[in-house]
């Protein structure tokens, strides 16, 4: 059985756990320092991946606690071998770590036993070179935080570094978390955790790698200092041939992806003290974060926003009316300062008053207007996609880094962020589409899906005619909906309508632009729509009595994003995606149609996805018509060899030519 303190916590879908508890003592370092195989140095590639740059051969870490005088310390070890490969694999040998310091008390951490070594194989002889004080060095990050960084030295294409150190700390609370999976692959990583009977731990999983040993068992310790010995959990996990883990595309942050173990403290029992509950619901999270200066007490502070609400009443008299006002005022004279936080800085009423704030001033700043406006409006706090994942299943409180509202409307609830000013009302920006955020409503709250209806889309329509010389003439209009319009908008402004169309000219170098004409770029209820009369000779030539042409000018899918074998994890593109391409060619005088490409249609399973490549012709012309639809914004591993195919499908397709001839 698995002892009752240990609740192994799982992500949905994403995450897998292999249990194997034996009983099973605590166990050395499976390497000993500065004892190399002489094998190791001569390889030259890692069998299981020929591709990476560096292999770690060992990394191996122990948490145990112990007194000095009268305090209880945790000592943490590292040990770390790697084998270099490759010369861009050089940046391993450095590696660094975080030392801590507590704000209200003399508590922290400090790192002792530095040690590492570079070896070399020179004449079938090994050479070592050690690591030197001079290469080890602390910087201060602030007050409380400092990183430690140690560089090995003399590292070369086939050398093998090590290095071992030990963490003292104060925080007898708090375990490190580890990684068993990083961006090269691992032949063996292993943790042991003790935790004295006084301490009770919840232990957070994740990752796709399947453990070797996942166990937790019972044995004595002895912590001296008049403590003598106590029982204690020994938690022991061991991964063993732990694949790369590489970015790959349309995914959250790769950290969500990542074999790991975490543990959070929950409950503290001394001997004869009294026992101290760390665990708390989602109710204990909604009354701490209603509790906080810069977050629930603001909530109740808006004299500042009511001359602002009164002059709203005067012509906003529905609900949706004076939201989208309280939405347009908020979004048009706040300046998001790009920094992320469900916390306010201060006070809303001073970043009110200087007109700039980050995401936590503009959106609680928001929900207090809409308070003011008689409206319902609650906090949602969230995780971007680049900040990873929220666990709903376990309170943490540092898994979220974002704020947005809720408004009450016709019985659901819509979402607002406020930060961007040239999205239209309820558009939650992409980084904020990222599973589910928690509602903060008073003392309780509940789980909002974070989604959206919008899309990324794009329409090209092109009317074109084709010169015997080789080139396309004619007009080309490129309509920017959803996501993709929103971000057309901000590079306008951001640029200025000169500098965009300079970029747009440089973008497309075998385009000879004569015109361009920019529509609806500050309305964002309509399409942003760019218009060009041009010249074209990118994919058109001529050979002989033949005309070649890529009907595709260039807009087509030439590259498929899904280039690996297999994905363990899903293809998470965000947002719905829509992309169509209409064009109709003018066959010059004196030619005639010898080849052209065939119409298709592919559908993913489900009509998750669609396909469809029309060709027309008639004496004179040519029309083709392509559209790529995607229904979906995720796609699971299990669905990721369709998907792949779906898109060499529409590469192949979008590379086959029109050659007309000369008529005879």
């Amino acid at each position: 059985m698995i002892d009752q303190h240990l609740k192994v916590v799982r992500k949905p879908l994403f995450f897998l756990l292999l249990l194997l508890t034996f009983a099973s003592y605590a166990q050395n370092s499976p390497i000993k320092f500065g004892k190399i195989d002489i094998a190791d140095l001569q390889s030259k590639s890692y069998d299981k991946d020929t591709a990476a740059e560096a292999v770690v051969l060992c990394d191996f870490g122990t948490h145990d606690y112990t007194f000095q005088g009268e305090n209880l310390k945790v000592i943490f070890t590292r040990h770390r071998r790697i084998k270099i490969l490759k010369k861009s694999g050089y940046d391993w040998a450095t590696h660094s770590f975080g030392l801590s310091s507590a704000k209200n008390s003399s508590a922290k951490e400090y790192a002792t036993n530095i040690k590492g070594a570079t070896y070399n194989l020179v004449n079938g002889k090994i050479e070592v070179t050690k690591l030197e004080k001079e290469s080890i060095f602390l910087e201060k990050k602030n007050e409380y935080y400092s990183i430690k960084k140690i560089t090995l030295p003399n590292v070369k294409e086939g050398s093998i570094i090590e290095f071992s150190y030990i963490i003292e700390s104060d925080f007898d609370t708090e375990v490190r978390p580890w990684e068993f999976q990083r961006s090269i692959p691992t032949v063996w990583s292993e943790y042991q955790v003790k935790v004295p009977e006084f301490y009770q731990f919840q232990v957070i999983t994740q990752g796709y790698q399947p453990f070797l040993v996942a166990s937790n068992t019972q044995e004595s310790i002895n912590l001296g200092a008049g403590v003598g010995t106590i029982n204690a959990t020994y938690y022991r996990f061991v991964q063993k041939d732990v694949p790369a883990l590489r970015e790959e595309p349309y995914i959250t942050t790769i950290d969500d992806y990542r074999t790991q173990v975490e543990f959070e403290i929950s409950a503290y029992t001394p001997r004869g003290g009294i026992h101290k509950n760390f665990s708390s619901t989602w109710n204990d999270f909604s009354k701490t974060l209603n509790e906080y200066e810069r977050f629930g007490r603001l909530l109740n502070k808006g004299g500042f926003l009511k001359d602002v609400a009164a002059t709203i009443k005067l012509t906003a008299k529905d609900s949706l009316s004076k939201i989208q006002a309280a939405y347009d005022y908020v979004s048009k004279n706040m300046t998001w300062n790009q920094n992320e936080s469900f916390l306010a800085t201060s006070n809303l009423k001073k970043a009110f008053e200087t007109k700039t704030g980050n995401v936590a001033d503009i959106n609680l700043m928001l929900i207090v207007l809409l308070r003011e406006l008689d409206i319902e409006a609650d906090p949602v706090v969230m995780s971007t996609r680049t900040n990873g994942r929220v666990l709903d299943h376990y309170v943490l409180e540092r898994k979220f880094n974002y704020v947005i509202a809720a408004v009450a409307y016709q019985g659901k609830w819509l979402l607002i962020d406020a930060t961007e000013p040239m999205m239209s009302l309820g558009i939650l920006p992409i980084r904020c589409l990222n599973g589910q955020g928690r509602l903060i409503n008073g003392d309780s709250g509940d789980w909002v899906k974070l989604e959206s209806n919008d899309r990324l889309a794009k329409t090209v329509i092109a009317n074109l005619e084709i010169t015997p010389e080789g080139q396309l003439q004619g007009q080309l209009s490129i309509n920017h909906m959803g996501y993709l319009a929103h971000d057309e908008r901000v590079s306008v402004v951001k640029e200025t309508k000169a500098k965009y169309i300079e970029n747009l000219k440089k973008k497309h170098s075998a385009w000879e632009i004569k015109t361009v004409d920019i529509e609806d770029e500050k309305d964002i209820t309509r399409p942003l729509q760019i218009k060009l009369d041009l010249n074209i000779t990118e994919g058109v030539g001529v050979a002989g009595e033949r005309i070649y042409i890529s009907p595709m000018i260039g807009q087509g899918e030439d590259k498929n994003p899904f280039t690996t074998l297999e994905r363990k994890y899903p293809v998470d593109f965000a947002a719905l995606i829509e992309d169509n391409f209409i064009a109709t060619y003018q066959i010059p005088k004196g030619y005639v149609i010898e080849e052209i490409p065939k119409s298709m249609k592919v559908n993913l399973p489900e009509d998750s996805g669609r396909f469809t490549f029309l060709v027309g012709k008639a004496e004179d012309r040519i029309s083709i018509s392509s559209k790529i639809q995607l229904k979906k914004t995720m796609y699971y591993a299990e669905e990721y060899e369709l998907l792949k195919r779906f898109f060499d499908q529409i590469i192949a397709k979008h590379a086959e030519q029109i050659v007309l001839k000369k008529a005879q």
